[in-house]
Protein backbone atom coordinates (compact mmCIF):
# COMPACT_ATOMS: atom_id res chain seq x y z
CA UNK A 1 0.00 0.00 0.00
CA UNK A 2 2.85 2.23 -0.07
CA UNK A 3 1.54 3.58 -3.45
CA UNK A 4 -1.05 5.32 -1.24
CA UNK A 5 1.56 7.16 1.32
CA UNK A 6 2.45 8.33 -2.23
CA UNK A 7 -0.71 10.38 -2.50
CA UNK A 8 -0.66 11.21 0.66
CA UNK A 9 1.93 13.18 0.55
CA UNK A 10 1.26 14.38 -2.27
CA UNK A 11 -2.10 16.11 -0.54
CA UNK A 12 -0.11 17.06 2.11
CA UNK A 13 2.67 19.30 0.58
CA UNK A 14 0.13 21.82 -0.67
CA UNK A 15 0.77 22.98 2.89
CA UNK A 16 -2.69 24.31 3.81
CA UNK A 17 -4.94 23.60 6.75
CA UNK A 18 -7.21 22.21 4.56
CA UNK A 19 -4.65 19.72 3.25
CA UNK A 20 -3.46 18.62 6.53
CA UNK A 21 -7.65 17.75 7.24
CA UNK A 22 -7.82 16.32 3.51
CA UNK A 23 -5.01 13.80 4.30
CA UNK A 24 -5.73 12.49 7.81
CA UNK A 25 -9.31 12.54 7.46
CA UNK A 26 -8.37 10.40 4.15
CA UNK A 27 -5.92 8.29 6.34
CA UNK A 28 -8.71 7.61 8.76
CA UNK A 29 -11.33 6.52 5.74
CA UNK A 30 -8.40 3.95 4.97
CA UNK A 31 -7.34 2.96 8.30
CA UNK A 32 -10.29 2.78 10.35
CA UNK A 33 -11.49 -0.10 8.68
CA UNK A 34 -15.38 -1.61 7.95
CA UNK A 35 -15.09 -2.91 11.08
CA UNK A 36 -15.70 0.62 12.55
CA UNK A 37 -18.04 1.51 9.59
CA UNK A 38 -19.84 -2.01 9.88
CA UNK A 39 -20.20 -1.55 13.88
CA UNK A 40 -21.38 2.32 13.54
CA UNK A 41 -24.43 1.14 11.26
CA UNK A 42 -25.27 -2.08 13.60
CA UNK A 43 -25.19 0.47 16.53
CA UNK A 44 -27.93 3.09 14.38
CA UNK A 45 -29.77 0.27 13.43
CA UNK A 46 -30.15 -0.98 16.43
CA UNK A 47 -31.37 2.46 18.59
CA UNK A 48 -33.45 3.31 15.47
CA UNK A 49 -35.08 -0.40 15.91
CA UNK A 50 -36.01 0.53 19.20
CA UNK A 51 -36.93 4.17 18.32
CA UNK A 52 -39.61 3.12 15.67
CA UNK A 53 -40.52 -0.08 17.09
CA UNK A 54 -39.92 0.13 20.82
CA UNK A 55 -38.99 -3.42 20.58
CA UNK A 56 -35.38 -3.40 22.64
CA UNK A 57 -34.83 -7.38 21.83
CA UNK A 58 -35.11 -6.75 18.45
CA UNK A 59 -32.52 -4.21 18.00
CA UNK A 60 -29.98 -6.03 20.75
CA UNK A 61 -30.52 -9.62 18.49
CA UNK A 62 -29.71 -8.05 15.56
CA UNK A 63 -26.70 -6.49 16.51
CA UNK A 64 -25.59 -9.78 18.37
CA UNK A 65 -26.30 -11.84 15.03
CA UNK A 66 -24.75 -9.33 12.84
CA UNK A 67 -21.59 -9.43 15.53
CA UNK A 68 -21.04 -13.19 15.16
CA UNK A 69 -21.60 -13.53 11.36
CA UNK A 70 -19.61 -10.45 10.94
CA UNK A 71 -16.91 -10.63 13.72
CA UNK A 72 -17.02 -13.97 15.35
CA UNK A 73 -18.15 -16.24 12.50
CA UNK A 74 -16.73 -14.21 9.67
CA UNK A 75 -14.39 -11.80 8.52
CA UNK A 76 -11.64 -11.52 11.26
CA UNK A 77 -11.51 -15.22 12.50
CA UNK A 78 -12.68 -17.25 9.84
CA UNK A 79 -10.99 -15.61 6.65
CA UNK A 80 -8.44 -14.50 8.33
CA UNK A 81 -6.11 -16.85 8.23
CA UNK A 82 -6.07 -16.23 4.07
CA UNK A 83 -5.95 -12.04 4.61
CA UNK A 84 -2.08 -11.78 5.17
CA UNK A 85 -1.10 -14.26 3.13
CA UNK A 86 -3.37 -13.51 -0.10
CA UNK A 87 -1.57 -10.20 0.33
CA UNK A 88 1.37 -11.17 0.37
CA UNK A 89 0.78 -13.14 -2.94
CA UNK A 90 -0.68 -10.31 -4.55
CA UNK A 91 2.27 -8.08 -3.25
CA UNK A 92 4.86 -10.51 -4.75
CA UNK A 93 3.06 -10.66 -7.98
CA UNK A 94 3.01 -7.11 -8.99
CA UNK A 95 6.48 -6.67 -8.08
CA UNK A 96 7.27 -9.85 -10.45
CA UNK A 97 4.96 -7.68 -13.15
CA UNK A 98 2.69 -10.58 -13.41
CA UNK A 99 -0.65 -8.65 -12.11
CA UNK A 100 -2.40 -11.16 -14.61
CA UNK A 101 -1.87 -13.76 -12.24
CA UNK A 102 -3.97 -11.41 -9.54
CA UNK A 103 -7.20 -11.74 -11.00
CA UNK A 104 -7.76 -16.02 -11.46
CA UNK A 105 -6.39 -16.49 -8.35
CA UNK A 106 -8.79 -13.86 -6.65
CA UNK A 107 -11.53 -16.18 -7.89
CA UNK A 108 -9.58 -19.08 -6.88
CA UNK A 109 -9.21 -18.09 -3.35
CA UNK A 110 -12.97 -17.32 -3.08
CA UNK A 111 -14.09 -20.59 -4.74
CA UNK A 112 -12.29 -22.30 -1.85
CA UNK A 113 -13.26 -19.68 1.09
CA UNK A 114 -17.02 -20.29 -0.02
CA UNK A 115 -16.29 -24.22 -0.45
CA UNK A 116 -14.70 -24.03 2.79
CA UNK A 117 -16.72 -21.35 5.01
CA UNK A 118 -20.34 -23.31 4.15
CA UNK A 119 -18.62 -26.45 6.05
CA UNK A 120 -18.13 -24.64 8.97
CA UNK A 121 -20.62 -22.32 9.06
CA UNK A 122 -23.60 -24.81 8.76
CA UNK A 123 -22.70 -26.63 11.73
CA UNK A 124 -21.89 -23.63 13.16
CA UNK A 125 -25.37 -21.67 12.40
CA UNK A 126 -27.46 -25.60 13.28
CA UNK A 127 -25.71 -24.88 17.00
CA UNK A 128 -26.27 -21.26 17.34
CA UNK A 129 -29.92 -21.35 16.27
CA UNK A 130 -31.69 -24.05 17.37
CA UNK A 131 -35.21 -22.79 17.75
CA UNK A 132 -35.66 -20.08 14.37
CA UNK A 133 -36.79 -20.55 10.89
CA UNK A 134 -35.47 -22.16 7.77
CA UNK A 135 -35.15 -18.77 6.75
CA UNK A 136 -33.38 -17.38 9.27
CA UNK A 137 -30.68 -19.73 9.07
CA UNK A 138 -30.81 -19.36 5.24
CA UNK A 139 -30.23 -15.12 5.57
CA UNK A 140 -27.40 -16.26 8.04
CA UNK A 141 -25.12 -18.81 5.93
CA UNK A 142 -25.52 -16.80 3.16
CA UNK A 143 -24.16 -13.23 4.56
CA UNK A 144 -21.33 -15.23 6.25
CA UNK A 145 -20.27 -16.04 2.78
CA UNK A 146 -20.80 -12.76 1.20
CA UNK A 147 -18.30 -11.28 4.03
CA UNK A 148 -15.53 -13.46 3.50
CA UNK A 149 -15.82 -12.02 -0.16
CA UNK A 150 -15.98 -9.16 1.00
CA UNK A 151 -13.41 -8.85 3.44
CA UNK A 152 -10.97 -10.77 0.40
CA UNK A 153 -12.03 -8.19 -2.06
CA UNK A 154 -11.09 -5.59 0.73
CA UNK A 155 -7.39 -6.70 0.39
CA UNK A 156 -7.10 -5.60 -3.30
CA UNK A 157 -9.33 -2.73 -3.15
CA UNK A 158 -7.19 -0.78 -0.82
CA UNK A 159 -4.80 -0.21 -3.48
CA UNK A 160 -3.70 3.58 -5.09
CA UNK A 161 -6.13 3.06 -8.06
CA UNK A 162 -9.06 3.06 -6.72
CA UNK A 163 -9.25 3.42 -3.08
CA UNK A 164 -12.01 5.97 -3.62
CA UNK A 165 -14.09 4.02 -5.15
CA UNK A 166 -13.71 1.85 -2.19
CA UNK A 167 -14.56 4.45 0.03
CA UNK A 168 -17.62 5.48 -1.67
CA UNK A 169 -19.09 1.63 -2.01
CA UNK A 170 -18.68 1.49 1.40
CA UNK A 171 -20.47 4.92 2.05
CA UNK A 172 -23.29 3.64 -0.44
CA UNK A 173 -23.41 0.06 0.80
CA UNK A 174 -23.53 1.35 4.65
CA UNK A 175 -26.08 3.57 3.53
CA UNK A 176 -28.54 1.08 1.98
CA UNK A 177 -28.41 -0.71 4.76
CA UNK A 178 -29.29 1.58 7.25
CA UNK A 179 -32.14 2.30 4.40
CA UNK A 180 -33.16 -0.67 4.07
CA UNK A 181 -33.53 -1.31 8.58
CA UNK A 182 -36.07 1.58 8.27
CA UNK A 183 -38.33 0.21 5.71
CA UNK A 184 -38.30 -3.73 6.63
CA UNK A 185 -38.20 -3.38 10.05
CA UNK A 186 -41.61 -4.69 10.60
CA UNK A 187 -40.70 -8.16 9.74
CA UNK A 188 -38.54 -8.43 12.96
CA UNK A 189 -34.54 -9.92 13.06
CA UNK A 190 -35.28 -11.46 9.55
CA UNK A 191 -35.46 -8.28 8.05
CA UNK A 192 -32.90 -6.39 9.94
CA UNK A 193 -30.57 -9.24 8.77
CA UNK A 194 -31.96 -8.96 4.45
CA UNK A 195 -30.94 -5.15 4.73
CA UNK A 196 -27.40 -6.24 5.97
CA UNK A 197 -27.52 -9.11 2.98
CA UNK A 198 -28.46 -6.26 0.94
CA UNK A 199 -26.45 -3.86 1.31
CA UNK A 200 -23.06 -5.97 1.94
CA UNK A 201 -23.99 -8.28 -1.08
CA UNK A 202 -23.79 -4.33 -3.10
CA UNK A 203 -20.23 -3.64 -1.65
CA UNK A 204 -19.30 -7.04 -2.96
CA UNK A 205 -20.23 -6.97 -6.11
CA UNK A 206 -18.69 -3.27 -6.24
CA UNK A 207 -15.62 -4.00 -5.16
CA UNK A 208 -15.43 -7.19 -7.40
CA UNK A 209 -16.15 -5.18 -10.79
CA UNK A 210 -13.32 -2.95 -9.81
CA UNK A 211 -11.19 -5.27 -9.06
CA UNK A 212 -12.18 -7.18 -12.75
CA UNK A 213 -10.97 -3.66 -13.90
CA UNK A 214 -8.02 -2.98 -12.79
CA UNK A 215 -6.46 -6.39 -12.71
CA UNK A 216 -7.07 -7.62 -16.16
CA UNK A 217 -6.65 -11.38 -16.91
CA UNK A 218 -7.03 -14.03 -19.72
CA UNK A 219 -7.37 -16.77 -16.86
CA UNK A 220 -10.86 -17.14 -15.41
CA UNK A 221 -9.65 -19.38 -11.82
CA UNK A 222 -6.21 -20.33 -10.67
CA UNK A 223 -4.85 -21.98 -7.33
CA UNK A 224 -0.97 -21.08 -7.64
CA UNK A 225 -1.73 -19.11 -4.04
CA UNK A 226 -2.58 -22.50 -2.63
CA UNK A 227 1.09 -23.24 -3.68
CA UNK A 228 2.92 -25.32 -0.69
CA UNK A 229 6.10 -23.46 -2.20
CA UNK A 230 4.34 -19.57 -2.25
CA UNK A 231 2.20 -20.07 0.81
CA UNK A 232 3.05 -18.03 3.76
CA UNK A 233 2.16 -20.35 6.79
CA UNK A 234 3.72 -17.98 9.42
CA UNK A 235 1.40 -14.93 7.71
CA UNK A 236 -1.75 -17.08 8.05
CA UNK A 237 -1.17 -18.50 11.45
CA UNK A 238 -0.36 -14.59 12.14
CA UNK A 239 -3.72 -13.43 10.86
CA UNK A 240 -5.79 -16.36 12.71
CA UNK A 241 -4.45 -15.78 15.91
CA UNK A 242 -4.24 -11.55 16.07
CA UNK A 243 -8.09 -11.63 15.17
CA UNK A 244 -9.15 -14.63 17.60
CA UNK A 245 -7.21 -12.83 20.37
CA UNK A 246 -8.98 -9.68 19.78
CA UNK A 247 -11.96 -11.30 20.54
CA UNK A 248 -11.56 -14.30 22.47
CA UNK A 249 -11.92 -11.62 25.95
CA UNK A 250 -15.34 -10.76 24.55
CA UNK A 251 -16.09 -14.54 23.79
CA UNK A 252 -15.32 -15.34 27.53
CA UNK A 253 -16.98 -12.54 28.86
CA UNK A 254 -20.53 -14.01 26.33
CA UNK A 255 -20.34 -17.74 27.46
CA UNK A 256 -19.08 -16.89 31.12
CA UNK A 257 -22.26 -17.33 33.86
CA UNK A 258 -21.28 -14.38 35.33
CA UNK A 259 -20.77 -12.04 32.65
CA UNK A 260 -22.84 -13.44 29.86
CA UNK A 261 -26.40 -13.55 29.05
CA UNK A 262 -28.60 -15.31 26.40
CA UNK A 263 -29.86 -13.41 23.54
CA UNK A 264 -30.93 -15.81 21.13
CA UNK A 265 -30.96 -19.59 21.41
CA UNK A 266 -27.16 -20.60 22.10
CA UNK A 267 -26.26 -17.05 21.15
CA UNK A 268 -24.50 -14.85 23.93
CA UNK A 269 -23.95 -11.15 24.65
CA UNK A 270 -22.67 -9.38 27.71
CA UNK A 271 -24.64 -6.25 28.92
CA UNK A 272 -21.83 -5.42 30.65
CA UNK A 273 -18.82 -5.51 28.84
CA UNK A 274 -19.49 -5.43 25.08
CA UNK A 275 -20.85 -1.41 24.81
CA UNK A 276 -18.08 -0.02 26.51
CA UNK A 277 -15.46 -2.06 24.76
CA UNK A 278 -17.08 -1.13 21.29
CA UNK A 279 -17.33 2.70 22.38
CA UNK A 280 -13.24 2.39 23.55
CA UNK A 281 -12.58 1.15 19.89
CA UNK A 282 -14.41 3.82 17.97
CA UNK A 283 -12.28 5.81 20.27
CA UNK A 284 -8.69 5.11 18.68
CA UNK A 285 -9.94 6.30 14.97
CA UNK A 286 -7.37 9.69 15.15
CA UNK A 287 -4.32 7.21 16.31
CA UNK A 288 -5.47 4.92 13.66
CA UNK A 289 -5.03 8.25 10.83
CA UNK A 290 -1.50 8.71 12.25
CA UNK A 291 -0.23 5.65 12.33
CA UNK A 292 -1.64 4.63 8.56
CA UNK A 293 0.45 8.08 7.65
CA UNK A 294 3.14 7.33 9.11
CA UNK A 295 3.78 4.10 8.09
CA UNK A 296 2.71 4.23 4.40
CA UNK A 297 4.25 7.95 4.10
CA UNK A 298 7.14 8.03 6.03
CA UNK A 299 8.43 4.53 7.27
CA UNK A 300 7.87 2.92 3.83
CA UNK A 301 10.07 5.45 1.98
CA UNK A 302 12.83 5.46 4.84
CA UNK A 303 12.35 1.55 4.05
CA UNK A 304 12.67 1.84 0.39
CA UNK A 305 15.59 3.70 0.96
CA UNK A 306 17.52 1.61 3.02
CA UNK A 307 16.81 -1.35 0.70
CA UNK A 308 17.83 1.09 -2.75
CA UNK A 309 21.09 1.44 -0.54
CA UNK A 310 21.50 -2.16 0.09
CA UNK A 311 21.03 -3.65 -3.70
CA UNK A 312 22.73 -0.32 -4.93
CA UNK A 313 26.06 -1.76 -3.23
CA UNK A 314 25.90 1.69 -0.62
CA UNK A 315 28.75 2.58 1.32
CA UNK A 316 28.51 1.44 4.86
CA UNK A 317 27.95 4.52 6.21
CA UNK A 318 25.07 5.29 3.31
CA UNK A 319 23.58 2.25 4.72
CA UNK A 320 23.93 3.26 8.52
CA UNK A 321 22.75 6.57 7.96
CA UNK A 322 19.19 5.02 6.36
CA UNK A 323 18.75 2.58 9.07
CA UNK A 324 18.66 5.00 11.25
CA UNK A 325 16.73 7.39 9.40
CA UNK A 326 14.07 4.16 9.57
CA UNK A 327 14.58 3.90 13.56
CA UNK A 328 14.01 7.94 13.82
CA UNK A 329 11.19 7.33 12.18
CA UNK A 330 9.65 4.33 14.01
CA UNK A 331 9.98 6.14 17.16
CA UNK A 332 8.50 9.45 15.96
CA UNK A 333 5.12 7.44 14.13
CA UNK A 334 5.27 5.39 18.13
CA UNK A 335 6.01 8.70 20.16
CA UNK A 336 3.30 11.04 17.93
CA UNK A 337 0.46 7.98 18.02
CA UNK A 338 0.76 7.59 21.39
CA UNK A 339 0.63 11.12 22.47
CA UNK A 340 -2.39 12.39 20.08
CA UNK A 341 -4.39 9.03 20.84
CA UNK A 342 -3.63 9.87 24.44
CA UNK A 343 -5.13 13.51 24.27
CA UNK A 344 -7.75 12.27 22.49
CA UNK A 345 -8.87 9.94 25.29
CA UNK A 346 -8.48 12.68 27.78
CA UNK A 347 -10.99 14.38 25.44
CA UNK A 348 -13.25 11.73 25.61
CA UNK A 349 -12.92 11.14 29.07
CA UNK A 350 -14.11 14.72 30.02
CA UNK A 351 -17.20 13.98 27.70
CA UNK A 352 -17.54 10.00 28.88
CA UNK A 353 -20.37 11.11 30.89
CA UNK A 354 -22.66 12.93 29.45
CA UNK A 355 -21.79 10.29 26.16
CA UNK A 356 -23.13 7.56 28.35
CA UNK A 357 -25.90 9.25 29.37
CA UNK A 358 -27.28 9.96 26.13
CA UNK A 359 -26.69 6.20 25.54
CA UNK A 360 -28.32 5.28 28.38
CA UNK A 361 -25.77 3.36 29.35
CA UNK A 362 -25.30 2.91 33.06
CA UNK A 363 -22.51 5.05 34.79
CA UNK A 364 -21.45 2.09 36.34
CA UNK A 365 -19.39 1.25 33.33
CA UNK A 366 -17.69 3.80 33.36
CA UNK A 367 -14.47 2.74 35.19
CA UNK A 368 -14.48 -0.50 32.44
CA UNK A 369 -14.59 2.08 29.34
CA UNK A 370 -11.68 3.92 31.14
CA UNK A 371 -9.51 1.34 31.31
CA UNK A 372 -10.79 -0.07 27.53
CA UNK A 373 -9.51 3.40 26.32
CA UNK A 374 -5.81 2.74 27.69
CA UNK A 375 -6.15 -1.02 26.04
CA UNK A 376 -7.67 0.08 22.86
CA UNK A 377 -4.49 2.75 22.92
CA UNK A 378 -1.44 -0.03 23.38
CA UNK A 379 -3.66 -2.07 20.90
CA UNK A 380 -3.17 0.48 18.48
CA UNK A 381 1.00 0.99 19.67
CA UNK A 382 1.16 -3.23 19.06
CA UNK A 383 -0.75 -2.69 15.68
CA UNK A 384 1.85 -0.84 14.80
CA UNK A 385 4.60 -2.33 15.68
CA UNK A 386 3.36 -6.01 13.36
CA UNK A 387 3.36 -3.66 10.90
CA UNK A 388 6.56 -2.52 10.81
CA UNK A 389 7.55 -6.26 11.85
CA UNK A 390 5.48 -7.12 8.51
CA UNK A 391 7.84 -4.67 6.78
CA UNK A 392 11.17 -5.95 7.62
CA UNK A 393 9.47 -9.44 6.60
CA UNK A 394 9.60 -10.72 10.03
CA UNK A 395 7.35 -13.21 9.61
CA UNK A 396 8.01 -15.10 12.89
CA UNK A 397 8.23 -12.77 15.71
CA UNK A 398 4.68 -11.34 14.04
CA UNK A 399 3.59 -14.40 14.37
CA UNK A 400 5.06 -14.97 17.99
CA UNK A 401 3.59 -12.05 19.21
CA UNK A 402 -0.30 -12.81 17.87
CA UNK A 403 0.36 -16.03 19.80
CA UNK A 404 1.44 -14.18 22.82
CA UNK A 405 -1.21 -11.93 22.30
CA UNK A 406 -4.17 -14.53 22.36
CA UNK A 407 -2.82 -16.13 25.54
CA UNK A 408 -2.35 -13.38 27.39
CA UNK A 409 -5.77 -11.70 26.23
CA UNK A 410 -7.44 -15.67 27.24
CA UNK A 411 -5.93 -16.00 30.28
CA UNK A 412 -5.82 -12.22 32.31
CA UNK A 413 -9.31 -12.10 30.66
CA UNK A 414 -10.96 -15.18 32.49
CA UNK A 415 -8.68 -14.28 35.65
CA UNK A 416 -10.43 -10.65 35.45
CA UNK A 417 -14.11 -12.20 35.64
CA UNK A 418 -12.62 -14.45 38.93
CA UNK A 419 -11.43 -11.65 40.43
CA UNK A 420 -14.68 -9.55 40.36
CA UNK A 421 -16.71 -6.44 38.42
CA UNK A 422 -13.58 -3.85 39.55
CA UNK A 423 -11.17 -5.58 37.60
CA UNK A 424 -13.33 -6.21 34.57
CA UNK A 425 -11.51 -4.78 31.24
CA UNK A 426 -8.31 -5.16 33.17
CA UNK A 427 -7.34 -8.69 31.38
CA UNK A 428 -7.59 -6.53 27.97
CA UNK A 429 -5.85 -3.74 28.49
CA UNK A 430 -2.45 -5.90 30.76
CA UNK A 431 -2.69 -8.46 28.04
CA UNK A 432 -2.03 -5.37 25.71
CA UNK A 433 0.56 -4.27 27.77
CA UNK A 434 2.61 -6.94 28.29
CA UNK A 435 2.62 -7.82 24.62
CA UNK A 436 3.66 -4.13 23.42
CA UNK A 437 6.46 -4.02 25.70
CA UNK A 438 7.47 -7.25 24.51
CA UNK A 439 6.93 -6.15 20.82
CA UNK A 440 8.92 -3.06 21.88
CA UNK A 441 12.09 -5.05 23.04
CA UNK A 442 12.25 -7.38 19.80
CA UNK A 443 11.63 -4.38 17.41
CA UNK A 444 14.76 -2.70 19.08
CA UNK A 445 16.65 -6.00 18.73
CA UNK A 446 16.04 -6.48 15.05
CA UNK A 447 16.56 -2.70 14.34
CA UNK A 448 20.01 -3.41 16.12
CA UNK A 449 20.92 -6.60 13.82
CA UNK A 450 19.21 -5.46 10.73
CA UNK A 451 22.46 -4.95 8.81
CA UNK A 452 24.37 -8.21 10.04
CA UNK A 453 21.14 -9.93 9.10
CA UNK A 454 20.47 -8.55 5.50
CA UNK A 455 23.57 -9.89 4.63
CA UNK A 456 24.60 -12.79 6.75
CA UNK A 457 21.79 -14.71 7.15
CA UNK A 458 21.05 -14.66 3.10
Amino acid sequence: MAGIGFELKKILKKGTLGAMLHTYSLSAALSSGPWVISMIVIMLVGFASFSVTKNTMQGTEFQSVVTYVLMLASSLIFSSFFQLPFTRFVADRIFEKKEHLVLPNFFGLLIVLFGAGFVVIVPLTLWLFDHQSNFFLMLFITTFLVLNGVWISNILATSLRFFRITILAYLVSYGLIFLLSLLLKGYGKEGLLIAFLVGNLLLLITLVMAIIRHYPSHHLVRFDFFDRKRFYYMLGITGFFYNLAIWIDKIIFWYSPVTGNVVLDNLHASIVYDMPIFLAYLAIIPGMAIFFYRLEADFSENYDRYYDAVRGEGTLAKIRKERYGMIDTIRMALREILIIQGIFNLIILMVSKPLFAMLHIPQLYLGLFYIDLLGTQLQLGFMSVLAILFYLDRQREAMVLSILFFAFNALFSWLSIQLGPYFFGYGFAVALLCVFVIAILWLRYVMQRLEYETYMLQ
